[in-house]
């Protein structure tokens, strides 16, 4: 749940407008709560009737003034203030006007985006640290450690490598938020905040994708349904090691596997996998990642047969992948049809016979995507080199 907020008018609604909230939250403060008197507005006593709060209804008799009744919707609000379990999924916090409160439980697919959250600059022999553009704080060196910066993307050690590596202007994400929603609920902050909300799980998924990758967070009863597969093999080439080779394919595979794009959308594969390199004389790095061709063509096959454009990254040829392109961070796929996909790669059998399997999933719920759209992550910048 989003850090507590309090409304305009009433301090004893614990969440902004938007908010995300889920079963067991807290989300009105009875102690909070305004008192209004009751020759003003009689109706504030009925809730207290229905729910059989005898204490209330007999301090207000006695008192002339009852609660303000601050509930618009009761149907996921419990007698006490709290998300009632009868909320499946992250529900979504909604004030009218008048600052009365209901929450809207999901009724699609939900997911957001992963967007930089906290930055470091350099500067000079010290790193200037930002929320969402806004300085917090500036530290020297000597005082990165776990406690003064966020190190679940970046350690503190890889951090101190990095400003000494740097010039003065260069910047670095340190965390990420979720945003930019397909059902316009607010953003959410913080591993703590996300894991609540959406689970570990898609915290997970989260880490390993991309900056601007969409991330979905909530699929309750999707129906998904095999809509195209293909398949391709390593084989043997004696100017190249074939075991690293089929490793490389392997890894591949597990960059691209269980990614989910949204509808007329498009994403990356994963960004923490690990390929090796191969002397390529063509290549001008001098070295290529050989081996992730096959596995490119069976990913671009699979895609294609959709109706989908050639992935950015790759060509139409046998050597699949482009030289300049990472196989999984830089390679973008697009999702050009009305509801998400799901991407899923496995590989079977050793060295040269390895064969590499591309299945791709529709998602589909009660629910209409046409017309939905979403962003497109943005292609970064890469000094890494991938081939064939």
């Amino acid at each position: 749940m989003v850090t507590a907020q309090s409304t305009s008018n009433d301090t004893s609604i614990n969440v902004k407008n938007g908010a995300t909230v889920v079963s067991g939250d807290l989300l009105i403060d009875q102690t909070k709560i305004m008192k209004v008197p009751l020759a003003s507005n009689p109706m504030n006593i009925l809730r207290p009737v229905k729910n059989r709060d005898i204490v209330t209804v007999f301090n207000s008799i006695v008192t002339a003034s009852a609660p303000n009744d601050i509930i618009k919707n009761n149907s996921y609000i419990t007698a006490d203030g709290h998300i009632s379990s009868k909320l499946d999924g992250p529900g979504v916090v909604e004030l009218d006007a008048d600052n009365k409160v209901s929450i809207k439980a999901p009724t699609t697919m939900v997911w957001g985006h992963k967007l930089p959250y906290i930055t470091a600059i350099k500067n000079g022999d010290s790193l200037t640290i930002k929320q969402k553009n806004k300085t917090i704080k500036t530290i020297k060196e000597s005082e990165i450690n776990n406690d003064t910066v966020p190190t679940d993307y970046v350690t503190a050690e890889n951090l101190k490598s990095w400003m000494n590596s740097s010039q003065d202007g260069s910047n670095i994400t340190l965390d990420y938020y979720l945003g930019d929603f397909n059902d316009k609920r607010n953003g959410v902050y913080g591993k703590e905040n996300i894991t609540h909300d959406f689970g570990n799980e898609t915290y997970g998924y989260m880490r390993n994708y991309t900056p601007g990758a969409p991330v979905m967070v909530y699929k309750h009863n999707a129906t998904e349904t095999n809509i195209s597969s293909a398949v391709s093999t390593v084989e043997y080439l004696p100017e190249y090691p074939t075991e690293i080779r089929a490793s490389n394919a392997k890894e591949f595979a597990v960059g691209w596997n269980n990614t989910i794009i949204p509808p007329h959308s498009a994403a990356h594969g994963k960004e923490n996998v690990t390929f090796t390199s191969i002397a390529e004389s063509g290549a001008a790095s001098g070295s290529a990642t050989h081996g992730v061709c096959p596995p490119g063509r069976s990913l671009r096959d699979a895609i294609m047969a959709l109706g989908n454009p050639l992935p950015v990254g790759m060509s139409g040829a046998e050597e699949a992948i482009l030289y300049e392109y990472r196989p999984t961070a830089d390679v973008l796929v697009t999702n050009n049809g009305d509801y998400p996909i799901k991407i899923v790669m496995w590989t079977e059998g050793e060295s040269g016979d390895t064969k590499i399997y591309t299945t791709i999933y529709e998602l589909k719920d009660n629910a209409t995507y046409t017309n939905m759209t979403t962003n497109q992550t943005i292609k970064e910048n890469s000094t890494d080199n991938s081939t064939t």
